[in-house]
């Protein structure tokens, strides 16, 4: 499995995000992953939430976390596109590796 370092400093923080969102023993959850890279993010949030369904977007680190310039920097557009598809940005919190998890609601 290929690894990520700026995925491994930010899996915990945003754990901590998610167990305000998600209950652990709720089932029918359904969690996307915009950018998932690696899939570790994935992997790691699937041993906290043996219920939820996670849908990683990608899972090639080739195809990413090398370009700083690269990745979805735009939150406004997230946004828009979120609302264009019936999702409402409940939270925007910041990560330690200069990263940020959306909390996006379905209507």
């Amino acid at each position: 499995m290929m690894v990520a370092a700026a995925a491994e400093r930010n899996k915990e923080p945003i754990l901590c995000v998610l167990r305000q969102y998600v209950d652990p023993a709720q089932r029918g959850v359904r969690v996307l992953e915009v950018a998932s890279g690696s899939g570790q993010h994935a992997a790691h949030f699937a041993q906290a939430f043996p219920h939820a369904e996670w849908q990683p977007s990608d899972v090639d680190q080739r195809c990413l976390d090398r370009n700083p310039e690269w990745g979805l920097r735009d939150t406004a557009l997230l946004e828009e596109l979120g609302q264009a598809s019936g999702l409402v940005l409940e939270r925007m919190v910041d990560m330690p590796a200069n990263n940020k998890c959306l909390i996006f609601r379905k209507e």
